[in-house]
């Protein structure tokens, strides 16, 4: 009987020493007593034919086209072309999944949808823990340059804060363009990447997209404003201790920071995390409205720079309590059929049914043979009660997405409140999200998550492909990376303490 790598791993908790490790250690000693020295167990191949990463490169591509409803939304029909002819002369060279998916993932995220995603195959995320080999630093992204947030291994002596002015020769400007790619966005707009790429995710997408590299040579500017170079070796996937952080809480939360001014937390929109936690969204939000009216608040910060999205439509709920009157939320939301179907090199097809009977009565058929939806674009059928009609400040980061993005621009459509943070993560015009079509390429066994619903507002964004951009900008700093009360928020509460009125008369305060 022979310990697995996989086994140790396990029995060591992914290298922390624990009471538990002990036990196992002993267990372990006695097994290599009787059978002798321990046989690392290899993990799962991840090797692929040209002629396989061929056909599972023309299914991804097939399934994109076939159930994207506007495949040219956010980008050109000549730089698609040019991406899909750029992707298959780079597939030639492919000889396992892992250099898959450094073909396939930035040539989906071509398309400027944020919510198409590319997921792993099991085989992949075990090699990638047992070969990968990785940038030793946690990293965050701003508008103000990119921060070490922690090293490793021979990195361990760069101090928290050091800016980071490029790695093997790139600029921070590469970096950021290829956390875009290797991530995917909404539109063209970086902080969504930023954030996702913070702590360990750049190493991590670094890896997946060049593979391992042995070292690493950085240019890093000091506390002092010195500028120096240091080279560092690659570190292993359990090098890497992890933080063990809780999961914070999806639920709404008040706090009051005066007698007449609150402030409102809302990370989620997820009903299932709602659900998870015993509570409904709707009934939260409403008991959270009635105590902030019978407190008869005069000012609100709304933080939505955690909201990634969830279940529609908790978004308009939201937005009932603070504009009095309903809107047209969507121009259409259109899917390109009830059911999609594509082939793959080797005859094989793939059908996905987007509509069952019953929701394919709530749909309509256009002239261009796509399906539209009747009901449900409008914010909310009736008002809300009770509703705020005080100062509002709403606070936004790129990790404001989805739904939240949507909330952002509708508050910003009607002119409700004044932005602060960051650019939000998802596109102002709308996304395309809800039903996706989830694919396993056959022969890499990656995952394609394809979404299928177009939601279109009636307005447009201020810049094409973009998100609502802050009033007040305020980057998040390495500092105070997980607090709350930061400088974003303190530039809110400043918001609050000067004389106005209207959203135009209020003056973000110095930087």
């Amino acid at each position: 009987m022979l310990i697995s790598m996989w086994q140790y791993f396990a029995c060591s908790g992914g290298g922390r020493v624990t009471p538990g490790f002990l036990r196992c250690g002993l267990a372990a000693a006695l097994v290599l007593l009787v059978a002798g020295p321990v046989a690392a167990e290899a993990p799962p191949s991840i090797a692929l034919t040209a002629a396989q990463a061929r056909e599972d490169l023309e299914l991804a591509i097939a399934a994109v086209e076939a159930g994207l409803p506007d495949i040219y939304w956010r980008q050109s029909r000549r730089s698609w072309s040019q991406a899909k002819a750029r992707a298959r002369r780079q597939v030639a060279g492919v000889a396992d999944s892992r250099q898959l998916y450094a073909v396939l993932r930035p040539l989906v995220s071509r398309t400027g949808e944020g919510h198409l995603s590319l997921r792993r195959s099991a085989a992949l995320v075990a090699h990638e823990r047992a070969q990968g080999r990785f940038l030793p630093l946690d990293l965050h992204f701003s508008q103000d340059g990119v921060f070490v947030v922690r090293g490793f291994g021979e990195a361990a002596g760069i101090p928290r804060g050091t800016r980071l002015l490029a790695i093997q020769g790139e600029g921070v400007e590469a970096l950021v363009q290829e956390a875009m790619a290797g991530l995917g966005t909404d539109g063209a707009i970086p902080t969504g990447a930023m954030r996702e790429a913070g702590g360990q995710g750049y190493a991590r997408l670094r890896y997946r997209l060049r593979g391992p590299e042995r070292r690493f040579r950085l240019k890093l500017r000091t506390a002092d404003g010195a500028v120096v170079e240091r080279a560092v070796a690659a570190i292993g996937y359990f090098d890497r201790p992890a933080l063990n952080e809780p999961e914070p809480s999806p639920l709404a939360r008040l706090d009051w920071l005066d007698e007449r001014t609150a402030y409102l937390s809302v990370p989620s929109f997820s009903n299932r995390r709602y659900r998870a936690e015993g509570a409904s969204f709707e009934r939260t939000i409403q008991a959270l409205f009635e105590q902030i009216d019978r407190r008869d608040a005069r000012d609100l910060i709304l933080d939505l720079r955690e909201n990634g999205g969830g279940s529609e439509p908790n978004e308009s709920i939201l937005f009932s309590h603070l504009v009095a009157r309903p809107i047209r939320k969507y121009a259409s939301v259109e899917a390109r059929g009830r059911a999609l179907a594509v082939t793959d090199l080797s005859g094989r097809r793939y059908e996905h049914v987007v509509f069952d009977d019953e929701e394919l009565a709530g749909q309509r058929l256009g002239v261009d043979g796509r399906l539209y939806r009747r009901d449900g674009l409008m914010s909310r059928p009736a008002p809300a009660t009770p509703v705020f009609g005080g100062r509002l400040v709403v606070l936004i980061s790129g990790d404001t997405f989805s739904g939240g993005a949507e909330l952002a621009s509708m508050l910003r459509h009607v002119r409700r409140g004044v932005f602060v943070g960051e650019e939000v993560g998802g596109t102002q015009d709308g996304n395309t999200s809800g039903y996706g079509w989830e694919l396993v390429l056959p022969n890499s066994k990656l995952e394609l998550d394809v979404p299928l619903l177009r939601f279109r507002h009636p307005w447009r964004g201020e810049r094409r492909d973009r998100g609502v951009m802050p009033d007040c900008p305020v980057p998040p700093r390495v500092d105070e990376i997980g607090q709350a009360r930061d400088a974003a928020w303190r530039v809110a509460v400043s918001l609050l303490k000067q004389n106005w009125k209207a959203v135009r008369e209020a003056r973000c305060p110095p930087a």
